[in-house]
């Protein structure tokens, strides 16, 4: 039996972070804790109203669920919809990947080109990409692979993705990013202005 301190480590990691990930090296000891110790770790969080769902492979990821009003992580509005594309994104990039393939990896080109296509009101710029990519990281969902200088810079996208924008809200998620357009213009801000001015909650 495993030892109360990693128990610890473990339930404390998934409610720092939401997701854990056996496909990701550093997460896997933890997906792997998780999935021997199933019902100790949801024996810490049931009191809490909180669900642990483990999602066997293909996905290896482990989630912590609570369904009470309020409770779930909320996202500024350009983080759903950066959310939103890279779902997108690593769907395609899945149906032209081997099933064998850990990684879906996509560039800030093709973020910026889908991000266009929904008539923001300006494209995101490195510092303000760089700092929507720290929420997503640390909710699992993605990661840059090294430091996104440039258009050819990649992203690493999880597949934790499906399970944060499940199928049944894509349509409400939509709709949002549709009515948050025009209100994304109220907050631009002059050439050069500090752009987490453009920022609200979802």
């Amino acid at each position: 039996m495993a030892t109360i301190d990693l128990l610890e480590e473990t339930a404390n990691y998934l409610l720092n972070h939401c997701f854990v990930l056996g496909c990701v090296e550093e997460q896997r000891a933890k997906y792997l804790y998780i999935q021997d110790h199933l019902n100790e770790v949801r024996a810490v969080f049931k009191p809490l109203g909180y669900a642990v769902l483990l999602y066997p492979a293909p996905m290896q990821a482990a989630a912590l669920v609570n369904e009470h009003e309020g409770s779930q992580a909320r996202l500024l509005k350009y983080e759903s919809i950066l959310l939103l594309v890279l779902r997108l994104l690593y769907l395609q990039k899945r149906e032209s990947l081997a099933a064998s393939a850990d990684e879906v990896l996509v560039t800030v080109e093709e973020v910026q080109a889908e991000l266009q296509k929904m008539n923001l009101p300006r494209k995101l710029d490195q510092q303000m990409l760089e700092k929507l990519m720290r929420t997503l990281r640390r909710y699992n969902l993605a990661r840059p692979v090294g430091r996104l200088s440039g258009l050819d810079s990649r992203i690493e996208v999880f597949p934790t993705v499906l399970l944060a924008l499940p199928d049944a809200d894509l349509a409400d998620a939509a709709a949002e990013s549709a009515r948050t357009r025009t209100e994304l213009g109220l907050y631009e801000r002059p050439e050069g202005a500090d752009m987490e001015a453009g920022e609200g909650e979802a």
